[in-house]
């Protein structure tokens, strides 16, 4: 509990410090005005990945992979965009949000909670319907490949590296044209960035 506890904070801290909680960093991300978000996801999905291959790989954990779904995943998707949208957060920003006083992330805390409980009141007959489509097993890109052992855990590590490797890119890419727009344009306003 203490390790979740520590985790949780450092994950916050993280967070704020990047303003990764903030309306106007996911409005500026829909928009692609602003990749601070997208940046961060990358960064976070490569560097868990190097984590949690290399912890596989030395036992200290077992991936326990789920059976992909991809009707599940494209309703998932739709029902955590429409969210995010509607309330300008995502979940794992708003009990940060709340931290910080700003009550208006209680009520998507509230939606969260009242919509998970609704579906699982009603997941029984979700499941016997025809839009719960069929489950493909659960295959990694490692498993597709085939690959066992030290192979697995350097194509995992690779794969998770190449996600850092494109949040540069990303940044590099934003720095040249999204900023250098920005730039021209407060400059044509009379306006002057810090």
């Amino acid at each position: 509990m203490i390790k979740v506890f520590i985790l949780g904070m450092i994950f916050g801290a993280v967070m704020q410090l990047g303003f990764l909680d903030r309306l106007s960093k996911v409005i500026g991300a829909f928009l692609l005005k602003d990749l601070t978000i997208p940046k961060a996801l990358l960064v976070a999905m490569g560097v868990g990945a190097v984590m949690l291959y290399s912890a596989e790989h030395f036992g200290l954990i077992h991936f326990h992979i789920k059976p992909f779904y991809p009707v599940g995943i494209a309703l998932g998707g739709l029902v955590f965009g429409t969210g995010m949208v509607i309330v300008g957060y995502c979940p794992g920003s708003m009990p940060e949000a709340v931290g910080e006083g700003r009550m208006d992330a209680l009520l998507g805390i509230i939606s969260g909670v009242i919509g998970g409980i609704i579906f699982t009141i009603y997941y029984p007959v979700y499941h016997n319907s025809f839009l719960h489509g069929p489950t493909l097993g659960a295959p990694t890109l490692t498993d597709l490949f085939g690959l066992e052992g030290l192979a697995k855990t350097v194509v995992g590590m690779a794969i998770g590296m190449s996600f850092v490797l494109l949040a540069f890119v990303v940044d590099r890419i934003e720095r040249k044209y999204i900023l250098k727009e920005e730039s021209k344009d407060s400059a044509k306003t009379g306006h002057v960035f810090n």
